[in-house]
């Protein structure tokens, strides 16, 4: 809000800079030395204030210096007669110092500055032109006061209230972030218990497998358990027909590839697809009964293609083998390698996976995936103001930095409405036959209001326009009753009147229609001087009376040009560097939720796992030790518990599942979904049933995904009337509606239990 303020300041002393130039360059009339002291001293002034506002270094300073030389300023052109220099120009001695107070210092003392201010040009213009002239002359200051007054406070109050809300957004975005974070690295810890660490222990258990391929395994899955997830990359690419080259064959059968060029993708792409194909090779090495494979990568999916029938974008990845294949039905949606490791490993990344396959012909796994969509090239600044919807981007941009924009725009156009209504009034009764001025003036008020109230929406064009051409035209038409000599005060007030439809056009429209019309008026008013009779003594004395009219309206649209697009840029510039801001905190809270699950999942198995890991992979233990393979046995059925029911069991419920594995049970755990389960009560459940009684010689736990929660079913065979009392009181005290029963043969329990 300060550089929207700063730069609004700086361009509005470019104004007042510009006016003093012409208006000591045109006064040809008076070349009292006085007066071109006060000019050549406000224009210093206002050069300097223009300098300092693009420098961002405007300061409470600056203002005490404007309110000095405006006191200054009009005690000077009094002592000579104010009516050396017109009422306009008089006023611009003033309002620098009313916008610098209400901009930079306390309100309070901005208050009083702005009471000095223009009590100065009352009591300057007091003696010579009276009390009722000198009261009106001050309109312009008073309208600049109040307007600054609200519109300033309303500015910080908004953009504070935009940073609460930015914070806020944040906060919400970092939020989902790390849920996302925490999701990823699950699925990411899932799929790496399944791939390399149940892989490697299963390897290690059974007898016969080379010593260079159990190190091989359990070296790699050492490494992928130390590896935590990186999440999407922020740039780079990976060569995917590299990657693909790597692949090593299924044991027992010959594998040829098929890649042309090069196949650059995105880091967590490759990583992916080198999951995914992985997997796909392993079934074949584990199930398949394969001779040959064939590998081929090509880029360009069947899904995207371009005009000559070729993929355009993407690529796609088939692996297939010659072996027995199996019927499509068989394909079960619950396959733990096929969802965790292939599916979800390329849906993950924006691609699909598809199995296709026969029995007696073999199966085939196609991996595609194709970039997102790009979003619109951004336009240009330039582009923008030539495009129909750069009306409702601008006001966007300023609803990003103040909220509502109706409230700062009244504050604008709303004092200066008042005023000239005031001051049309007041002539329409001194001047005779100018009813009808009246009358415009008020259709064009009632005009301004309606198109103040539409703002925070879109303004049509023709609405717009329509709006120009009234207001152009019945200014420039009250100079058929009123005279061109009454430029030099507000005798000629609609030629101002235009001013606060003009300054709210020039906001929320593209500027080029206020700035057209203000340019016809402007235009329209030097052609009716140069062609009327002489109001003036002189071309420079002319120029002297009519420049200050002509800044008039000029002044207040290029003010409202300045600040609403210095509020719409500073909006703009806000809303993308809050944006670029969400997308760091958003990408860091999701890898520090993604270290942490993943810090705390390895703990839990690292613990007995990667020890005997290491071990195999440096050789100081093999698969020809049966201690070495019944403990891998049962780290790999941990794993597999571990995979069907994450973050649920702890150290202790790993400890009693091994235990009751090594007495000869059997244990099978199933889930239809590796999203994290309710730990409390599946833990109650299983250490509750294997602590009572004795060891059961099968125990079958399903959990199921419901609306809200999960249907556990477990089921322990044979029957026992101790552990079936048991598990009644325990699950009785977790959870209504359970359902245990017990006979000779088995012990059954099923119970509905929300997720937390």
């Amino acid at each position: 809000m300060e550089r929207g303020l700063s730069s609004a300041m700086a361009a509005l002393s470019a104004l007042f800079a510009l006016s003093w130039s012409v208006f000591l360059l045109a006064d040809g009339s008076a070349p009292d030395l006085d007066i071109r002291a006060v000019g050549a001293v406000f224009l210093a002034q206002s050069v300097i204030t223009a300098v300092r506002g693009l420098r961002m270094r405007l300061s409470r300073t600056d203002a005490a210096v404007a309110l000095v030389l405006a006191v200054l300023g009009q005690a000077v052109i009094a002592l000579g007669g104010t009516s050396r220099v017109v009422v306009g120009q008089r006023c611009l001695l003033a309002v620098p110092a009313v916008l610098l107070a209400t901009a930079l210092l306390p309100r309070w003392v901005g208050r009083w500055v702005c009471v000095v201010a223009v009590g100065a040009q009352v009591a300057a213009s007091w003696p010579a032109d009276g009390p009722a002239a000198a009261l009106e002359s001050v309109w312009p200051v008073v309208a600049t006061a109040v307007a600054g007054g609200v519109l300033v406070p309303l500015m910080r109050t908004a953009g504070d209230r935009a940073d609460r809300a930015q914070r806020q957004v944040r906060a919400v975005k970092a939020a989902a972030s790390r849920a996302a974070g925490r999701r990823e690295a699950h699925r990411h810890f899932q799929g790496v218990l399944h791939d390399e660490i149940s892989t490697a222990l299963q390897a290690i258990s059974m007898p016969g497998v080379p010593v260079t391929r159990l190190r091989e395994a359990a070296a790699g899955a050492v490494a992928a358990l130390a590896a935590a997830p990186t999440g999407p990359g922020l740039g780079g690419r990976t060569d995917l027909a590299a990657v693909v080259r790597s692949l090593r064959p299924p044991q027992g059968t010959t594998m040829t590839i098929e890649v042309t060029g090069q196949v650059p993708v995105p880091p967590e792409v490759a990583e992916a697809l080198t999951g995914a194909a992985r997997e796909a090779l392993r079934n074949v090495e584990d199930h398949a009964g394969a001779r040959a494979v064939q590998v081929s990568l090509r880029q360009g999916t069947r899904d995207h293609t371009d005009n000559t029938g070729r993929g355009s974008d993407g690529f796609t990845l088939l692996v297939t083998d010659d072996g027995r294949g199996f019927p499509a039905e068989e394909l079960s949606a619950t396959s733990v390698g096929l969802r965790r490791s292939v599916i979800r490993r390329m849906a993950a990344v924006g691609g699909s996976a598809e199995v296709s396959s026969t029995p007696g012909r073999g199966t085939t796994v196609r991996l595609q995936w194709s970039p997102p969509a790009a979003a619109p090239a951004t336009t240009t600044a330039a582009g923008a103001a030539d495009r129909p919807g750069v009306a409702e981007d601008t006001v966007g941009r300023m609803q990003a930095a103040v909220g509502d924009v109706r409230r700062p725009l009244a504050a604008v156009c709303l004092p200066f409405l008042a005023v000239m209504g005031i001051i049309a009034a007041v002539h329409t009764l001194q001047t005779p036959g100018t009813g009808h001025l009246l009358v415009w003036y008020v259709i064009l008020a009632v005009i301004t209001v309606a198109l103040l109230l539409r703002a925070e929406t879109v303004i049509p064009r023709p609405v717009a326009c329509a709006a120009c051409v009234f207001a152009v035209v019945g200014a420039l038409g009250s100079f058929h009753v009123l005279p061109l000599a009454g430029l030099a005060d507000y005798t000629s007030w609609p030629v101002g009147a235009v001013t606060p439809l003009l300054t709210l056009l020039v906001i929320v429209r593209p500027a080029w229609e206020a700035l057209t019309a203000l340019a016809v008026e402007q235009i329209g008013i030097v052609v009716l001087v140069i062609a009327g009779p002489p109001i003036a003594s002189s071309a420079g004395a002319t120029a002297a009376l009519v420049v200050p009219a002509l800044f008039a309206p000029a002044l207040g649209v290029i003010t409202g040009l300045a600040i609403g697009r210095t509020v719409a840029r500073l909006g703009g510039a806000t809303a993308h560097a809050e944006a670029e801001r969400s997308v760091t905190l958003a990408a860091e809270a999701a890898r520090q939720a993604r270290e942490e699950l993943h810090s705390r999942r390895l703990a839990d198995l690292g613990e007995a796992i990667v020890p005997l890991l290491t071990d195999v992979a440096s050789g100081r233990c093999t698969s020809d030790d049966p201690g070495v393979r019944e403990r891998a046995r049962l780290l790999d059925g941990a794993v597999r518990d571990e995979i069907h029911l994450p973050g649920v069991l702890d150290r202790s419920a790993r400890e009693l599942l091994s235990r009751v594995r090594g007495e000869d049970c059997a244990v099978f755990i199933q889930s239809d979904s590796d999203d994290p389960h309710p730990p409390a009560f599946l833990r109650l459940l299983l250490t509750t049933a294997l602590n009572c009684g004795p060891t059961p010689r099968e125990l079958y736990l399903t959990v199921n995904a419901t609306q809200g929660g999960v249907r556990a079913s477990l089921v322990l065979l044979p029957g026992h009337e101790v552990r079936a009392r048991a598990l009644r009181e325990a699950v009785a005290e977790a959870v209504t509606g359970s359902v245990v029963e017990n006979s000779l043969s088995s012990t059954w329990v099923e119970a509905d239990v929300r997720a937390t």
